[in-house]
C-alpha cells in the first residue's frame, strides 16, 4: 500500500516540528541565559539554531514556495554546524570560556561567503546544485571526523564528572556524523529515503533526554575561581606548557615534585596552577600527577625488560615514593591491581 503524499507530508511536518521547536527553543535559551553557564554553550546554541533554521525551511517549503535565494540562505546554515560542533566539543572538554576570535572567524568564513553569494548559487535539480549540496554535507562530516579524532586523542582517565562529559561529547559527535552520513547516503540513493526533519527530531530528542539527565553539562560547575586574576585563555596556555613538561620532560617521574615546585617552573602561583588543573581537567593536582605515573607504570609493565621487576620497583620507577599510594592510585584509575594487570598482559602474549 502506497501512502498518500499529502498524508506523508503531514506526518513529516508533525515529527519534524518536534525537533525544530525543541532545538529552536533550547538554542535561544542558551543564547539569552549566559550568566552561570558554560561559555562553550554559545557554540551549542549556534549548532542548534543553524540546524533548526535549516529544518524549519524544509518543513515550510513542503507547503509554500520559497525563492531560491532565500532557500540558499537557509541552506548555508549547514556551514555553521561543523565549526560549532568543533568549538563546542573543544570548549566544553577544556572548560574554555573563550576562543581566539581570528581562528573562530576563519572557521565561519565559508558560511559568510555562501550567504553573500546566495543569489548566484544554483538551487535546482542541476548537477552544480547537487554538487554544492553534497559539499555542504561533506563539510559537516569532515568536521565531525576531525572532532572525533581530537576526542580520541584527548581521552583521559579522570573522575566521574569528566568521564560523563567525555561520553556526552563523544555521543554528540557520533550522532552528528551519523546524521550527515545518512543524508549523504539518501542523497546518493545508497540508503532508503529518510526525512531529514524526522532524523533531526530523533537526534534532538535523544540529546535532550541525555542533557536533562546531566544538566550540569550546561552550567558552570566550578565557581570558586570566579574572582581569579587568571583568565581562561591564560589558563589554557599554562595547561599546554604543563602538558609539555609532563609528556616531554616527564617531571612526574620526580617523586619530590610538588604543586609549589611545579608552579615555579611555570612562573605562576601554586593556587593558579591548582586552578589550571582543576578548571580544565576537573581533577586536583594529586590526581593529575597520578594519572601520568600510572600510565607510565602500565607502559613499564608491558615492556619485556621489566617483566621480572617487582611491582614495588615499577612503582618507584614511575615516580611514586610509596607502594601503598601506588596501589591505591592504580586500583582507582584502572579498576584492577598492578599484579592482575601484569598477569593479563602475560596471558595475551
Amino acid at each position: 500500500m502506497i501512502m498518500n503524499p499529502d498524508i506523508f507530508k503531514h506526518i513529516e511536518l508533525l515529527l519534524g516540528s518536534i525537533g525544530f521547536i525543541i532545538a529552536l527553543f533550547f538554542g535561544i535559551f542558551l543564547m539569552i541565559t549566559k550568566e552561570k553557564r558554560v561559555g562553550a554553550n554559545i557554540f551549542l546554541a549556534i549548532y542548534l539554531l543553524a540546524f533548526s533554521l535549516r529544518i524549519g525551511k524544509s518543513l515550510f517549503y513542503n507547503y509554500f514556495p520559497i525563492d531560491p535565494i532565500i532557500r540558499n540562505v537557509f541552506l548555508g546554515m549547514l556551514l555553521a554546524i561543523g565549526p560549532s560542533l568543533w568549538f563546542y566539543v573543544r570548549g566544553l572538554w577544556l572548560s574554555r570560556n573563550s576562543v581566539n576570535r581570528t581562528i573562530m572567524l576563519i572557521q565561519y568564513i565559508p558560511l559568510l561567503l555562501f550567504v553573500v553569494s546566495c543569489w548566484i548559487i544554483p538551487n535546482n535539480a542541476s548537477t552544480a546544485s547537487r554538487i554544492i549540496f553534497i559539499g555542504l554535507l561533506v563539510h559537516i562530516l569532515l568536521y565531525g571526523m576531525f572532532t572525533l579524532l581530537w576526542l580520541f586523542k584527548h581521552k583521559s582517565q579522570s573522575n566521574n564528572k569528566s568521564h560523563i562529559v567525555y561520553r556526552w561529547l563523544l555521543f554528540f559527535t557520533l550522532l552528528t556524523i551519523a546524521l550527515s552520513l545518512v543524508q549523504i547516503g539518501v542523497f546518493m540513493n545508497i540508503v532508503p529515503y529518510l526525512s531529514t526533519a524526522f532524523l533531526f527530531s530523533v537526534v534532538i530528542l535523544v540529546l535532550s533526554i541525555w542533557g536533562l539527565r546531566h544538566s550540569f553539562l550546561f552550567t558552570i560547575g566550578n565557581e570558586k575561581y570566579a574572582n581569579s586574576s587568571l583568565s581562561n585563555e591564560n589558563a589554557i596556555s599554562y595547561l599546554d606548557k604543563l602538558t609539555y613538561l609532563m609528556e616531554k620532560e616527564k617531571l612526574f617521574l620526580d617523586p619530590e615534585i610538588t604543586l609549589t615546585k611545579l608552579s615555579k617552573q611555570l612562573g605562576i602561583t601554586s593556587k593558579q596552577l591548582s586552578q589550571v588543573i582543576n578548571q580544565n581537567r576537573n581533577i586536583n593536582y594529586s590526581q593529575y600527577i597520578s594519572e601520568y605515573r600510572i600510565a607510565e607504570a602500565q607502559r613499564l609493565l608491558g615492556l619485556p625488560e621489566y617483566r621480572n621487576f617487582k611491582i614495588s620497583a615499577i612503582a618507584y620507577e614511575s615516580g611514586f615514593n610509596s607502594i601503598s599510594s601506588f596501589n591505591t592510585a592504580f586500583k582507582k584509575l584502572t579498576n584492577t591491581t598492578a599484579v592482575q594487570y601484569r598477569q593479563s598482559l602475560l596471558k595475551s602474549i
